[in-house]
């Protein structure tokens, strides 16, 4: 297992994707934090940029959708030029792409959230888990490779309840209309009668309903939790126990505690390696 860690190093976020997701994440880094003054918490440096296109529109191939990842990439080379190390974009669906982004990087590495989710769940014992992704995520398949890759089925909604799923992101979420957790109560009933042991939301816009950490005997992993605590670990900082505690069901703790989601992620960013990383 990894622990932290290098030397105290600069995050960079590249948000607006959505803003309402990108303020939350900021909120959870502080949140995850083991910290008893200002000094104690990570030096951030975000870049909101909601004029980025909009990722789904392009994985989906709609006639006439820009790329995102262009404007990802400059993201990334302003917050590497700023002199972050370590960068995180809180959108599921941009990580479809996540390789390329990371491949313009000379010195800093890009988290990933889908493979540190996905890392947690495997790592856990979990095996077959649903998605509420947009439909750009679910197209592109990058959390169904992310767990097929670590033995973890992955099981997605049907077509009817993916479009209710998409509506809620954009129709509500992304509109300002932030709806009640207990809109996604049929969803988790559905993947609870499908035998699932866990589901992901794979989606920010989601993270803002204030998902309990368990339903029903399955885990609910919020993925914008876990990159918020993989930042902390990734930058050199304490990660905060008793806010893991409430955040995370109790199979997946240790494994947050003990640096197991920043180990996945660091495998899986781009650029260069921490050398300083150590056994816990």
């Amino acid at each position: 297992m990894v622990e932290r860690r290098c030397a105290r190093q600069r995050l960079g976020i590249v948000g607006g994707m959505g803003p309402a997701a990108t303020a939350r994440l900021l909120r959870r880094i502080v949140e995850f934090t083991e910290a008893s003054r200002d000094q104690d918490h990570l030096e951030v440096t975000v870049l909101n940029r909601p004029q980025i296109p909009d990722r789904s529109a392009y994985l989906l191939g709609v006639p006439g959708a820009p790329s995102f990842v262009g404007p990802l990439q400059q993201a990334a080379l302003e917050l590497e030029a700023l002199g972050c190390s370590v960068l995180a974009t809180p959108c599921n669906t941009a990580h479809a792409r996540a390789s390329r982004i990371a491949a313009v990087l000379q010195r800093g590495r890009l988290l990933s959230m889908v493979e540190a989710t996905a890392g947690l769940l495997a790592m856990a014992g979990y095996r077959r888990v649903g998605l509420l992704v947009t439909e750009g995520a679910a197209a592109s398949g990058v959390y169904d490779d992310a767990l097929s890759r670590r033995g973890v089925e992955a099981v997605m909604p049907d077509a009817a309840c993916q479009r209710q799923v998409q509506a809620m992101i954009y129709g509500e979420v992304k509109a300002g209309k932030v709806p009640s957790w207990g809109q996604v109560m049929p969803f988790l009933a559905m993947f609870s009668q499908v035998g699932c042991d866990a589901v992901v939301l794979g989606c920010t816009e989601l993270s803002l309903l204030g998902a309990p950490s368990q339903m029903g005997g399955m885990a609910v992993v919020d993925a914008l939790d876990v990159l918020a605590a993989s930042c902390v670990a990734a930058c050199g900082a304490s990660v905060r126990r008793c806010e893991v505690d409430r955040s995370f069901a109790e199979r997946l703790r240790p494994y947050v505690m003990d640096g197991a989601a920043v180990g996945e992620a660091l495998l899986s960013g781009g650029g260069e390696q921490c050398a300083a990383l150590q056994a816990s």
